[in-house]
């Protein structure tokens, strides 16, 4: 019996949920730092909400290099479960190419 290379379906199919919804939550809580900032930009003018506001300019950087190392990874974690299974299932078909040799040489390297 040939090893199993492929990934689970469900399992996979979890963490990219689980990283969508992290990735909806970090969204959601740039928004409301926008919102605030906005807020703050338009109603104080002092040396003080100057100096938050390059804060906020600060995080807002850290914040979106943040978010594309996620999607990046996201993308990624996809992409290779794609390629595993697809490796597996072409190694299968030159596996079952060799006809009755097969057998022989997988027998023969895992006694």
């Amino acid at each position: 019996m040939a090893p199993n290379l492929q990934t689970d379906d469900t399992v996979v199919q979890k963490v990219l949920a689980t990283l969508e919804s992290h990735m909806d939550a970090m969204t959601r809580a740039a928004t409301q730092v926008e919102n605030v900032n906005g807020e703050v930009q338009q109603h104080f003018k002092a040396a003080c909400s100057t100096q938050y506001q390059q804060k906020i300019e600060d995080w807002q950087h850290r914040y979106q290099q943040l978010k594309n190392a996620y999607q990046t990874f996201h993308s990624s974690f996809g992409a290779g479960h794609h390629q595993v299974n697809n490796a597996h299932d072409q190694a299968l078909d030159v596996g079952a190419g060799w006809g009755g040799a097969s057998a022989d040489i997988y027998n023969g390297l895992n006694p």
